[in-house]
């Protein structure tokens, strides 16, 4: 059974969050700090939603500190200086920043240290978070695609994976119409998903609330500022990865279209092509019309496609899938 939940944007970490135990927080206000400063600082705090704010005079030696004392409950001490700035453990705030010390507390609640300390890095998730999901993602789909709906592959796709997609209705809707346009069965399933959501105006994010696990949210291209790609760079040559590129053929090529004559060789070289669609449609580009040749003489595979690809305005580049395995990837000049 598919495993897409249905969501209506509504912030998954407020169930956990409501359930947490007590933060409480005690700010040493340093010499210097204004008296009538005080009063607004602790109902900013308040606001900010501490179960309990209480203002104390500093000492030489005062130093911030987050202390767990066990099933969810926190104790903070900050620091407040003359400048009107407030010295968390892992934050500096002003007193107009609430939202900044909400989302501070909220990682408090949610992981104390572990979740203040965390070091982000792509797709806002720590080094290890990363390394984790793209492993995940690196099955194969390991069944026909093309011509399936968007919808039927990804329910395919969603019984091989440990994660979990997260779409709303109208996504879902949009997944159930049209048709995958290659064939993605010997595709890694992380790269499989970004390339058939593509042609749809769909992207695949990942995304991890505070305190909750890695999912992967499926939604409009235009609200994805970082997607997750359809491929990557291999750290070899091309000739590492895909070797069979750059072996020999004689051959002639009279005048078929782009996609028939690109998807033979592909299929003699044991390597998936994907298209990239979109780019394809927005520079009018008919990959099922588009004539392209090639006299009679000896080439190499890649030299071949090179060629005929350029000829209908098409770049061709190597790509490797999250389990590392070659693929082709055409798309427009220039892009």
């Amino acid at each position: 059974m598919i495993r897409i939940f249905l969501t209506f944007f509504v912030l998954l970490g407020a169930t956990s969050l409501a359930n947490a135990g007590r933060v409480t927080l005690e700010v040493a206000t340093e010499k210097g700090v204004a008296v009538t400063a005080t009063h607004k600082w602790v109902k900013a705090l308040q606001s900010a939603g501490f179960d309990d704010v209480r203002l104390r005079s500093g000492h030489g030696g005062d130093a911030t500190d987050l202390v767990d004392k066990g099933s969810g409950n926190y104790h903070i001490i900050a620091l407040l200086t003359p400048g009107d700035v407030l010295i968390t453990p892992g934050g500096r705030f002003k007193m107009n920043d609430v939202a900044g010390m909400r989302s501070w507390l909220e990682k408090v609640r949610a992981g104390g240290k572990k979740e203040l300390e965390r070091q982000e890095s792509v797709f806002g998730l720590t080094s290890q978070e990363f390394v984790a999901l793209y492993e995940k993602l690196s099955p194969t789909v390991g069944a026909k695609t093309k011509d399936t709906t968007p919808f039927d592959t990804l329910q395919t796709i969603n019984q091989r994976l440990d994660v979990e997609f997260r779409a709303t209705p109208s996504v879902v809707a949009r997944m159930k119409q049209g048709k995958v346009l290659d064939e993605l069965e010997n595709v890694s399933c992380g790269t499989a998903v970004a390339a058939l959501l593509r042609p749809l105006g769909l992207a695949m994010v990942p995304r991890r609330e505070t305190g909750g696990d890695v999912e992967l949210h499926l939604v409009d291209s235009a609200a994805a500022k970082k997607p997750w790609p359809v491929g990557w760079t291999p750290d070899g040559n091309p000739g590492q990865v895909a070797p069979g590129m750059f072996q020999y053929l004689e051959v002639e090529i009279a005048d078929i279209p782009v996609q028939q004559a690109a998807e033979a060789i592909a299929a003699r070289v044991k390597l998936p092509l994907l298209w990239d669609h979109n780019g394809a449609a927005a520079k009018r580009i008919d990959i099922a019309t588009a004539k392209v040749k090639h006299p009679a003489r000896r080439t190499f595979y890649k030299k071949l496609l090179d060629t005929i690809l350029f000829q209908a305005k098409l770049n061709l580049e190597i790509k490797v899938d999250e389990a590392g395995h070659a693929f082709l990837w055409v798309s427009p000049l220039g892009k």
